[in-house]
């Protein structure tokens, strides 16, 4: 007798968030897995106001993800916390298949690579300044994609937006765009991207940690049964996200000043 089939698996993640003048920064997470059992929802928001504690909050009750309006503007809702974003005006999406097998796919949608948003949470005073909005489709498990280390990471000012994603590992994928276009970096890597062709150096300065852990004790530690729901790997899988003031400098024009988030994930 044959082992049974795998069920499915469907994964759809947001990532939106926004930085304030000030350095505030607010970041918005909303999945769906379906996948061996009932759907399960997460919704996560991480706030950093400066001179307080990073704080998180947490909930696997059913909420509207953010939605597309037909101008391409973004909006999302929480009842739940009394919560609402906008994204408005956003730079042209973009579009990749980040990977392709016979076992699944990976699409990434960069639906606002920079936009002016606003979230509202609760009473306290609102975030307002320049962000951003992605989301991930995947019908392949995360711990069955052939990397070792992501690399990911955004910069924005009112001139710049700059994106970036670069996999290492069996699996190896570049994806960069400028303003819209896509762009090749010779390298990446925490504090600094170099484009290619001597386009342009961003310089970041890592000053502000706003996770660092495996998941499995920090962005998945609320959902039930973890130990049963996935393997070990992906729960020791490594985070680290910064907030950074940088700086892209580039021949013949003035230095673009902005601030970026970013990350490295790195499997055991």
């Amino acid at each position: 007798m044959g082992s049974a089939a795998m069920p499915p698996f469907e994964l759809s993640k947001w990532y939106a968030d926004c930085v304030t003048e000030q350095g505030d920064a607010v970041i918005l997470y909303s999945a769906e897995l379906a996948w061996s059992g009932p759907a399960i929802h997460y919704t996560s928001l991480l706030l950093h106001r400066h001179g307080h504690p990073i704080r998180s909050r947490f909930s696997l009750r059913k909420q509207a993800p953010p939605e597309v309006r037909t101008d391409g503007s973004i909006a999302w809702t929480s009842r739940v916390w009394n919560a609402s974003g906008e994204w408005r005006r956003p730079d042209a999406a973009v579009r990749e298949a980040l990977y392709h097998s016979p076992a699944g796919v990976l699409e990434w949608e960069c639906l606002a690579p920079r936009a002016a948003a606003r979230l509202s949470i609760g009473g306290d005073e609102p975030f307002e300044g320049w962000g951003y909005a992605e989301r991930l489709r995947l019908s392949v498990p995360p711990w069955r994609l052939p990397i070792q280390q992501l690399r990911w990471g955004r910069f924005l000012n009112s001139t710049d937006a700059l994106v970036w994603i670069d996999w290492r590992g069996p699996y190896q994928r570049q994806v960069v765009y400028h303003n819209g276009a896509a762009v090749s970096a010779r390298s990446i890597g925490d504090r600094e991207i170099v484009l290619a062709q001597g386009a342009g150096v961003l310089s970041l300065d890592a000053s502000t940690v706003l996770r660092e852990d495996a998941l499995g004790a920090t962005a998945l530690a609320v959902l039930p049964n973890l130990a049963h729901l996935f393997p070990a790997t992906l729960l020791a899988v490594r985070e680290q996200k910064w907030l950074s003031r940088g700086v892209l400098r580039r021949p013949g024009q003035p230095d673009s000043n902005g601030t970026a988030i970013h990350e490295v994930v790195e499997w055991p």
